[in-house]
């Protein structure tokens, strides 16, 4: 498995920011996204955290889908890590 991270700045509320990103998942999904979290970082940031199924995939997708994503929703790339998943615990 390997993870995205990006940092999300927009206008407006937290609460409009999670719920256009809800409503982009399953186009997320398509490009081979299997998991997605959001962290609030600031009044108008978040940081999503992606895990996808393999690097092929992150690596064929990811700017697709934070352009589009970007567009989709109002929100503008400010920074970004990917990488392997070394572990993960529940």
């Amino acid at each position: 498995m390997f993870v995205s991270f990006t940092d999300w700045e927009f206008d407006g509320n937290v609460e409009n920011a999670v719920e256009a990103a809800k409503g982009f998942w399953p186009e997320m999904q398509k490009y081979g996204a299997v998991n997605m979290r959001a962290t609030v970082t600031g009044e108008n940031t978040i940081r999503t955290m992606t895990l996808w199924s393999d690097q092929k995939m992150l690596e064929a997708n990811i700017d697709k889908i934070r352009a589009a994503a970007g567009s989709a929703v109002g929100m503008t790339v400010t920074g970004g890590m990917t990488g392997p998943l070394a572990v993960e615990l529940d």
